[in-house]
């Protein structure tokens, strides 16, 4: 081991604890994600926190809190506490949950005494980290995450201890490959939890809004299912379980309803309002227009514009919950 590493050995009546700090090399900075140290401490019911001294840089107590340079990744895989940074401000936490130190921010966390904590992290940084934490959800006024329990993410972050304690060939290598492995687990985690923790109702009236806030433009149903976090086949059929209509006629409504106000509010020609609703032939749109109100574009714009007219009847596809 290096002189400059920092170690807490795990002896034979002692295995509540294990960590390594070691200097970071050049060839580890140019693969563009490293990791600068990695443990886990298991925190007892009413036991001081934390219970070992850390090196310079890294020790902090509640009182004063500290700032590091690099991200880190904190799961809790029992007990709960609190966590605090600048952005976020003081949130609770709990089993299944991972909380993210961003770089260069002020920070402070601690197990609740009445229970305690188990504690897993992982230190890192470099070029390529970066740019994968800059994606969502990662953001540091929204530090902590819901993973759960997966056993895989648990068994990367040992993974990655193992690599330190033994530094095989590449380990360096080895170790930045973990990251970028934890931080996929860390999403896919995150994604399966929003899935499985949100009820039907919530689904389909996100869904609803979404469809609603693009006022009727085309938009790709399964970038919609994206930003649901379901695949578009799973997204269809609890969309249409729930209302009764497939997305696409939910859509389609949507369009007919926006333009029927473009034809009522505004001069446009119906051409440019097919093209401003994402279809692709003025003809299918007039088409589509007159069977779902009973009047084309021209006739509807005309009896909305005549004072003594009446609202057009709607035809046999109108009807659609909103």
């Amino acid at each position: 081991m290096p002189r400059d590493a920092a170690c807490r050995p795990l002896s034979a009546r002692d295995k509540r604890s294990w960590f390594r700090y070691r200097p970071v090399s050049p060839s580890a900075r140019a693969w563009g994600v490293y990791v600068a140290d990695a443990g886990y401490t298991l925190i007892p019911p009413g036991s001081p926190y934390p219970p070992y001294r850390h090196p310079a840089g890294h020790h902090f107590t509640w009182a004063e809190g500290r700032i590091l340079s690099s991200f880190q990744f904190v799961y809790l895989s029992r007990g709960e506490g609190e966590f605090e940074t600048g952005p976020s401000g003081l949130q609770r936490v709990r089993a299944g949950d991972l909380f993210i130190v961003f770089p260069d921010i002020w920070h402070r966390y601690r197990p609740d005494p009445r229970t305690g904590w188990d504690e897993y992290w992982l230190e890192f940084d470099g070029d390529y980290a970066r740019r994968l934490m800059a994606r969502k959800p990662f953001a540091p006024d929204r530090p902590v995450l819901r993973v759960g329990h997966p056993e895989s993410l648990t068994r990367l972050f040992l993974e990655a201890m193992e690599t330190l304690r033994h530094e095989p060939p590449e380990h360096e290598a080895l170790l930045g490959a973990l990251v970028v492995q934890v931080i996929a687990q860390t999403l896919s985690a995150v994604r399966r939890q929003r899935r499985e923790g949100r009820s039907e109702e919530e689904i389909v009236r996100e869904a609803k809004a979404l469809l609603a806030d693009a006022g009727g433009r085309a938009v790709p149903l399964a970038g919609i299912a994206a930003q649901l976090n379901l695949g578009y086949t799973t997204f269809r059929r609890r969309f249409k379980g729930a209302t009764g209509f497939s997305p696409r006629q939910f859509a389609l409504h949507v369009a007919i309803q926006r333009a029927e106000d473009l034809l009522a509010r505004t001069s446009l020609p119906v051409g440019r309002i097919a093209e401003e609703l994402g279809f692709d032939s003025i003809y299918y749109f007039s088409r589509l227009f007159k069977r779902k109100t009973g009047r084309s574009p021209a006739a509807y714009r005309s009896l909305r514009r005549n004072p003594a007219g009446r609202r057009s009847k709607p035809g046999p596809g109108a009807t659609f919950p909103v």
